[in-house]
């Protein structure tokens, strides 16, 4: 088994562009998110089976994409204001 499977992209690019700001911008903040949670559990987690885990790293996924839907910690605001001003200058 020398060969590497690539599965297609989800998103074509045209259709990458076409998203709505504030969507990809939650999104990016959801995955900033579940990294400083993750590195945050790291210690709890360092004697634990695969099993446990894969829990926490799905519990993580979950509580990080709640939590960037409610408003998060400022990230994807941040992010699209900047874009804002920075759309009025290419003006």
């Amino acid at each position: 088994m020398d060969k590497v499977l690539f599965s297609n992209p989800s998103l074509t690019y045209s259709e990458l562009v076409k998203r709505d700001k504030k969507e990809i911008a939650t999104e990016f903040e959801s995955i900033l998110l579940k990294e400083i949670l993750k590195e945050a559990f790291k210690p709890m987690l360092q004697n634990k089976s695969f099993d446990t885990k894969l829990y926490y790293d799905s519990f993580l996924e979950g509580i990080s994409k709640k939590l960037a839907e409610a408003g998060g910690i400022g990230i994807a605001k941040f992010i699209l204001e900047n874009l804002k001003g920075w759309e009025e200058l290419k003006k």
